[in-house]
C-alpha cells in the first residue's frame, strides 16, 4: 500500500478498506478499455470494448494459467458485493 509506513488504529482500517474495496472493484465493477483510436484531424474517435470487469479480463485471457483461473473462480464463487460495501461504508 505505498512506500510510507503506517502505524495504528487508521491504519489498520486503511488497510482493512483497502482489502475490501480492491476485491469490489477488481470482482464486481466493470470497466471500459479502449480498443482502437482514430484520429481524423482534431477529431478523435475513440471505440471501446464492451465493459468488463478486471477479473473477467483475466479469466478470458489465453495466457492466464489454469491454477490461477479456478483459484478466481473460487474467490470470486465466495465474494458478496453487498457485503463488501457494507464493509467499506462500516470502516
Amino acid at each position: 500500500m505505498g512506500y510510507r509506513r503506517f502505524e495504528g488504529l487508521a491504519a489498520a482500517r486503511a488497510c482493512r478498506l483497502y482489502g475490501a474495496f480492491r476485491l469490489f472493484v477488481n470482482f464486481f465493477q466493470p470497466s471500459f478499455k479502449l480498443a482502437a483510436k482514430h484520429r481524423d484531424g482534431a477529431k478523435v474517435a475513440k471505440r471501446y470494448h464492451p465493459p468488463q470487469t478486471p477479473c473477467e479480463r483475466l479469466l478470458q485471457a489465453e495466457s492466464t494459467p489454469v491454477a490461477i483461473r479456478t483459484k478466481l473462480s473460487e474467490i470470486a464463487a465466495e465474494l458478496d458485493p453487498l457485503k463488501l460495501l457494507e464493509e467499506m461504508r462500516a470502516v
